[in-house]
């Protein structure tokens, strides 16, 4: 998303922008395809962005983003939650850490683990 529209963009839009951006991501980190990669990680982090800043409403929006059925939206989804709902976030990166092996587990055992090394040092 362009810094434009996503300034335009609805708080439904952007969260369906944020799970069909970390869906690619994650397809796009499996194939090794990392520009790909890189240029999802961009819209994500921008759709997450501008929905916590959204107020409650565009954070709610993230927080029920853990419900969705792919994992990788899940993961992204408590990563940008950390910060705000915390109990919420840590619980669905425990349990994404206890699944089957791959980028998801190792991704959300390397968030919580900074997120832990982080809220320590505070």
């Amino acid at each position: 998303m362009k810094h434009e529209s996503v300034k335009q963009a609805s708080i439904p839009e952007l969260a369906a922008a944020f799970e069909k951006a970390a869906e690619l991501h994650g397809q796009a980190s499996f194939e090794g395809k990392h520009r790909a990669a890189n240029a999802q990680y961009a819209n994500l982090s921008a759709a997450g962005r501008e929905l916590r800043t959204r107020g409650e409403d565009g954070r709610s929006a993230l927080t029920q983003l853990l419900r969705s059925s792919n994992p990788r939206v899940r993961l992204w989804a408590a990563s940008h939650a950390l910060d705000f709902a915390p109990e919420l976030a840590e619980a669905e990166l425990e349990h994404l850490a206890q699944g089957p092996a791959g980028l998801v587990r190792l991704d959300a055992e390397m968030t919580l683990s900074e997120w832990r090394a982080h809220t320590r040092s505070d």
